[in-house]
């Protein structure tokens, strides 16, 4: 029977094949994707060098006092409500030397889980507080180089996402008591101690961002806005760079779309607080906290970027640091030296201690399935009257 006159779909074989049908295409358009061909390379390099944006890593110390930070979340959606988990880790890198203890009082992995009534919100309470908690990890530290995962601006948008909630989704007052009650049980603070929580992260100079994907083209937009390169920064620094490479560190807000984000960037609470005047009381202090990252008429950004390939077989990576850190070239390799010693084979593409925090966060749904055990074997949920209520709202 032709494809013309099939009256019915033998599913899914009839869609796979459709699917089969393009990969050659698809395959075809991500190798142009990243084509950059040797003419377009050299020009490209030779401008950089000119500029004097590419340098040298050289051999010296390194320190091996290093960690990461990573977190997961997750929303079960219950017929009946909503259960919210999340959690946030720390790992130490590799080391010669013997283990070293977590900094007494402080926190080296952290939960928090809630039951809420259905609500468009949740999601972000629920992803707020895990980058709560990846920050105050990773202040609470005493190591030399503490990895976040991601970008400073990711932290600010989901901060702020978690602190706007009034905006679109109108979070009502269970969302505002789950996020007082966790900052009360776990850290014996109040919602507008929030910015005490951002600000000893972020001015941390020992705190760098390094970030697994970006889109962003500040060199190609910027410097290289005449080569025509169709691909992003990180991308081209992989093809470009030779081993221990690294661009001169680089203001954030190069290119006009990334200097718009850090204009407007903002974070500001609508919350129903009780007892709390936002305008007066918290936003400004919020403003305050990571008034060293905005870009404004008066004011370049604090906040740096760099690319670092720290061998031949590795893509580049982008790392975000603080301006103490971009302008001291000595403290600044040995960072980049630190952070060569702990990716360890090319099939684990980032610093080990971020590879492990990422693999120990995804194992989040075995929390998960832990809590629904425990709901399952509930006495007063698991009679007749009550039991399809602890199913998801969807068959699985």
């Amino acid at each position: 029977m032709t494809q013309e006159n099939k009256g019915y779909a033998y599913l899914p074989e009839d869609l796979l094949v459709q699917i089969l049908g393009k990969i050659p295409e698809t395959a075809d358009r991500l190798a142009t994707s990243i084509e950059l061909n040797n003419e377009q390379a050299t020009a490209a390099r030779r401008v950089l060098k000119e500029r004097d944006l590419i340098r040298v890593c050289p051999d010296g110390n390194h320190t091996e006092s290093m960690m990461a930070a990573d977190g997961a979340c997750i929303v079960e959606h219950k017929t009946s409500a909503d259960i919210l988990l999340a959690i946030a880790v720390g790992v130490d890198g590799l080391s010669d030397e013997d283990s070293s203890t977590w900094p007494e009082g402080e926190r080296q992995y952290q939960h928090w889980q809630a039951v809420l009534p259905h609500h468009v919100a949740n999601p972000r309470l629920s992803q707020g507080i895990m980058f709560l908690m990846e920050l105050s990890i990773l202040a609470g530290n005493d190591r030399e180089v503490k990895i976040m995962d991601g970008s400073h601006l990711t932290s600010i948008l989901k901060l702020n996402s978690l602190l706007s909630a009034n905006d679109q989704d109108a979070a009502d007052q269970p969302y505002v008591q789950a996020l007082s009650d966790f900052l009360h049980e776990n850290y014996e603070k109040v919602i507008p101690d929030i910015p005490n929580i951002i600000r000893d992260a972020f001015s941390d100079s020992a705190v760098v961002g390094l970030t697994k994907y970006s889109s962003s083209r500040e060199i190609i937009d910027t410097v290289l806005r005449e080569t025509q390169i169709d691909m992003d920064d990180k991308v081209f620094m992989s093809i470009v760079l030779n081993e221990n490479e690294y661009t001169k560190p680089l203001t954030v807000g190069q290119c006009r779309k990334e200097r718009g984000m850090w204009k407007n960037v903002h974070m500001k609470c609508n919350l129903e607080i009780e007892g709390v005047d936002n305008d007066s009381e918290l936003n400004p202090c919020l403003e305050e906290a990571i008034a060293p990252f905005k870009i404004t008429d008066n004011h370049e950004s604090e906040l740096y970027f760099c690319y670092y390939k720290p061998n031949s077989y590795s893509s580049a990576h982008r790392i975000e640091i603080k301006q103490e850190l971009a302008l001291d070239s000595g403290k600044l390799e040995k960072m980049f030296r630190s952070v060569k010693r702990q990716i360890i084979s090319p099939e684990i593409r980032e610093p080990y201690p971020q590879y492990l925090a990422d693999i120990i966060a995804k194992n989040i749904s075995f929390g998960m399935e832990a809590i629904n055990q425990a709901i399952s074997h509930n006495p007063t949920l698991n009679t007749q009257k009550n039991f399809d209520l602890i199913f998801p709202y969807r068959t699985n």
